[in-house]
């Protein structure tokens, strides 16, 4: 039977990543070899020793390939010299480090705020099998944030065959009000048109040929990271989408509620925002315990031993945080008064 490996990357949330996980093992376990983790270096409001209870509770039903990046990456422009060069500085950008790492032929990288009702990794294999040019599987396009979406123009499952010319996919720009509206328009004018500037294969739920992505993709490809932004993107993911289609790649587009709920725990529904608003991160936290009891008969405590654990990194990194945020104010006061 062909294996994946499955890559999350762990910004908080704990009890919102185990369910995202067990849920996927329930599914699809009989293909996941292994679970790679990788922590971000900030934890949201300081929670750091919360990560031991996604360990404590998935290491024991599947290896857990633990990574700890250097420095946190937090959605800035990406300097693609550095990137190609210092090996630290790219495993910080999301799912980096699994897709150097991993042995198996497809990783399979999802968001820690997932719930699968249906087996998505056993649906996308037979794709991969059958052509080999395709490069990944699974929700593709933001569509919410593309304004040929809302002209009943484009979808995931046509962005190939709705190609405009320059001019055609400027003018439905300019035509619709977006999010991203201005920086959409200084894509397209660049000469980048297709896909268009919000297209991508979302990180949520998709599979990736790993073949494929070394071939063509930092260090050893030209391609940007996946899971990067760069001079010439709109968001994450964008650019490589973009490259990858344009060099022949193909792309299957899977609806993700066919397989999937996402945020299914934040009431407002954008598991982004809970990040920003502690509040809303307790209660979506709060949610998601009382399902893990209902429906895993689990609530994750940690032992004796994991609680010193986990104490003792949360220390320890919020003491960091604490320099980090002190020491540059410091030197700058001590620099006005010796002036």
């Amino acid at each position: 039977m062909k294996k994946v490996d499955v890559n999350v990357i762990y910004y908080g949330k704990p009890y919102q990543t185990i369910i995202s996980i067990l849920s996927l093992l329930k599914v699809s376990g009989q293909y996941i070899n292994s679970i790679f983790i990788t922590v971000e270096d900030k934890q949201p409001f300081g929670h750091y020793g919360d990560v031991y209870k996604v360990i404590k509770a998935i290491q024991p039903i599947i290896p857990i390939d633990l990574y700890y990046p250097k420095s946190f990456y937090n959605l800035e422009i990406l300097d693609y010299d550095r990137v190609k060069n210092d090996a630290d500085y790219r495993w910080s950008v999301p799912y980096q480090y699994a897709l150097e790492h991993t042995k198996m032929q497809w990783l399979f990288i999802m968001h820690n705020d997932m719930v699968f009702h249906r087996d998505m990794i056993g649906d996308m294999l037979p794709t991969f099998e059958a052509d080999g040019e395709m490069a990944g599987t699974g929700s593709i396009g933001q569509c919410w944030s593309c304004p040929a979406n809302k002209a009943q123009l484009c979808g995931g499952q046509v962005f190939m065959k709705y190609i405009p010319s320059a001019e055609e996919a400027i003018a439905v720009h300019e035509q619709y009000e977006t999010p991203r509206q201005k920086r959409d328009l200084e894509i397209l004018r660049s000469g980048r048109i297709h896909p268009l500037p919000e297209c991508r294969l979302n990180e949520y739920a998709c599979m990736i040929n790993i073949d494929a992505y070394r071939k063509t993709t930092l260090p050893f490809g030209d391609n940007g990271c996946f899971g990067g932004n760069w001079e010439f993107t709109a968001d994450l993911g964008t650019g490589w989408f973009h490259q990858m289609v344009n060099q022949g790649h193909k792309f299957k587009h899977f609806v993700l509620e066919d397989y999937a709920k996402h945020s299914s725990f934040n009431p407002i529904g954008q598991g982004i925002m809970a990040y920003s608003n502690q509040d809303n991160y307790v209660l979506s936290e709060k949610n998601a315990l009382q399902y893990l009891i209902d429906n895993y008969k689990t609530d994750a405590a940690l032992d004796f031993k994991t609680s010193i654990t986990a104490g003792l990194r949360e220390r320890k990194y919020r003491l960091r945080d604490f320099r980090r945020s002190v020491i540059p104010t410091a030197k700058k006061i001590v620099k006005k008064i010796i002036r």
